[in-house]
């Protein structure tokens, strides 16, 4: 299956490049055009074989660590890979030049729209869209192999509703490295992949109300609110709690998912419960 051939109905043989990550029956098959590039996506009919691991977590997402896991056992931290960021310094010096070639088209035809684009602008359009592109393959592969990970490591854990679009709204140009950083590390996509992986392998991936629970306010240990600035990285309780806010935040996502499953084992709870009679409604497909 590796630089074979593809029989297309009314067209024929073709010669593809590259290998399929799994053999099973075809059903479908779409026929793309990105960027100058023609891909074939076939969908095959299988069973998905995951499992689950054994352990009880509570993930706090972020922007400047990755992911905090908070288990019984201790504290784990993911790292952020910013993959944009480490592209942006090669992506900005790309539109700089885009932005001059378009103003010297501009200039040359008098016309502000719908001016003759040259080769050497079409190919640097060309390169930025192959420079977005690795990004964004490089984001995918980190979200799916950490999913993965934590899916195969974790019988349950527990998340927090997070609303992308209300943390992103507010702020202008103020928060506009924080905001870029938000979208960089795809929450959205990467809370969707741990939930339909959970529940191909059997496992929960349950999802906190965040406007109840507020893990970024209220202290593990004793339960106190107190509304914090989005500057405020330490949390600290007159209770004694002293930790980084994310580990507070796990911290408390741990301690909620214990209640849903009524402080028993998460293996013995998976054998018991139902996912579907699990209280707290468990955020699954």
């Amino acid at each position: 299956m590796k630089h074979g051939k593809l029989r297309l109905s009314g067209v024929g043989e073709l010669r593809i490049r590259g290998k399929a990550r799994r053999v099973d029956a075809p059903k479908t098959c779409e026929i793309l055009h990105r960027r100058g590039t023609w891909y074939a996506s076939v969908t095959v009919e299988r069973e998905p074989k995951r499992l689950h691991g054994e352990r009880i977590g509570g993930l706090d997402w972020g922007v400047e660590t990755f992911a905090t896991l908070a288990t019984p056992e201790g504290v784990e931290r993911i790292e952020n890979p910013r993959h944009l960021q480490r592209s942006l310094e090669r992506i900005g010096a790309v539109q700089k030049r885009i932005c001059r070639k378009e103003e010297e088209a501009k200039k040359a035809s008098g016309k502000m729209k719908g001016f003759p684009l040259s080769n050497r602008l079409r190919k640097e359009y060309a390169l930025l869209g192959r420079l977005h592109e690795k990004v964004t393959n490089q984001r995918q592969d980190f979200l799916h192999q950490t999913s993965a990970w934590l899916v195969a490591t974790f019988a349950v854990l527990g998340l927090e509703q997070l609303n992308i679009r209300g943390m992103t709204a507010l702020g202008g140009a103020y928060k506009r490295g924080l905001n870029r950083g938000i979208f960089d590390a795809a929450a959205g996509m990467f809370h969707q992949m741990l939930r339909y992986k959970a529940q191909e392998a059997g496992g929960w991936a349950m999802e906190a109300d965040s406007r109840k629970l507020k893990p970024s306010q209220r202290c593990q240990l004793c339960g106190r609110l107190e509304k914090k600035p989005l500057s405020q990285r330490w949390h600290d309780c007159p209770c004694g709690a002293s930790c980084s806010g994310d580990e507070n935040a796990a911290k408390l996502l741990l301690s909620w998912v214990m209640k849903q499953i009524g402080g028993r084992e998460p293996a013995k709870a998976l054998r018991e419960v139902r996912p579907a009679s699990l209280p707290g409604n468990p955020a699954l497909p």
